[in-house]
């Protein structure tokens, strides 16, 4: 193999501080690997997360970020017999996206349907698979019927109230920002709330005459995850699936409502553990996903896509105020 670009990461810190680029000769795969060209890698909070440091205790320096991504197998190693040299896959199960070539574990890597575009591909695995299972084990499969929603104008945050309002319910959406407000539009909603104008849980008792919240859904954490966590009623859920403030939860919240549950949703447990237990469910999940990307309910937005070599220009891009949609890095020569 030529020798690559990749993304390398050799300290924590900021992203667009950190984050630079080298040569690398890919090593050839091994029994049961394959090598995929990758083509197009998203840019994601946890991706950011992670470079952060805020994982140091199970990230090893240096490493190459990027855990999503769409690629074409370019060569399998001895044993690999369900992927094909050409095919379009997803390489999931670790890190490694942002680079030109990754060479990974063949049962990791799953089929693209060939209705996607690549950059329907790029996006189609952390925010949409992250939404569906949200979504369905803990709003539909539980019958909740008031539904909050935080971070509501983020991809993920219109994506979770379309696959809502897919199965006939109208949340509750808080934002942040006033101007976010513009965002929700054409989505089903019971009340849109901004946090700067009214605090959260105040909001919440109105709209809901008390009752409280069935399930919510949080993507912040710190203090606004802990007013969701308040505004549940007895017997409620509160997802916390995102760390948008920087912040955990108070570890008092636990303790002051001992009548909820409060559930630490990450979508690589849930990955590893089906791709050990029943590999199938992680392939049908993905299936679905598929298909609700195509017909746009976990759709996402793209921003802006630059060349790894301006992965900098792209990390800065990614955190600028207002941005409307997913950077992608082009991993093309």
């Amino acid at each position: 193999m030529s020798r690559s670009l990749r993304g390398i990461v050799r300290e924590f810190g900021p992203a667009a501080q950190v984050v630079g680029t080298e040569r690398y000769e890919p090593t050839r795969p091994g029994p049961g690997q394959v090598a995929v060209r990758m083509v197009l890698a998203s840019i994601n909070p946890s991706d950011l997360v992670t470079i952060s440091g805020a994982y140091a205790s199970r990230t090893v320096l240096p490493f190459v970020p990027g855990f999503e991504g769409v690629g074409v197998v370019e060569e399998t190693g001895p044993g690999v017999r369900d992927l094909r040299a050409g095919q379009r896959v997803l390489p999931l199960g670790s890190a490694g996206a942002w680079q030109q070539t990754k060479v990974t574990d063949g049962r990791w890597c799953l089929a693209v349907r060939p209705e996607l575009t690549d950059e329907q591909a790029a996006t189609a695995y952390i925010n949409p698979l992250t939404a569906l299972l949200m979504t369905r084990h803990h709003v539909l499969d539980t019958g909740a019927e008031v539904v909050a929603v935080n971070a509501a104008a983020s991809a993920i945050g219109r994506m979770l109230i379309r696959m809502l309002n897919r199965a006939g319910i109208r949340p509750i959406a808080l934002v942040r920002r006033p101007h976010s407000l513009a965002r929700l539009a054409g989505t089903e909603l019971t009340a849109a709330v901004c946090t700067a104008d009214r605090p959260a849980g105040e909001a919440l008792h109105e709209i809901t005459r008390g009752r409280g919240l069935d399930v919510a859904l949080d993507a912040v954490g710190g203090t606004e995850g802990a007013e969701l966590g308040r505004a549940l009623a007895a017997g409620g859920t509160l997802v916390h699936y995102g760390l948008l403030s920087g912040q955990p939860l108070p570890p008092h919240l636990p303790a002051e409502r001992r009548d909820v549950r409060i559930v630490l949703f990450r979508l690589r447990d849930w990955v590893h553990t089906v791709q050990a237990e029943a590999p199938d469910r992680l392939a049908d999940a993905l299936a679905e996903v598929f298909g609700l990307v195509l017909d746009g309910t976990a759709a996402s937005q793209v921003a802006g896509v630059y060349p790894l070599s301006a992965v900098r220009q792209a990390l800065e891009r990614d955190a600028a105020p207002g941005r409307r949609g997913k950077v992608l890095l082009s991993l093309a020569d």
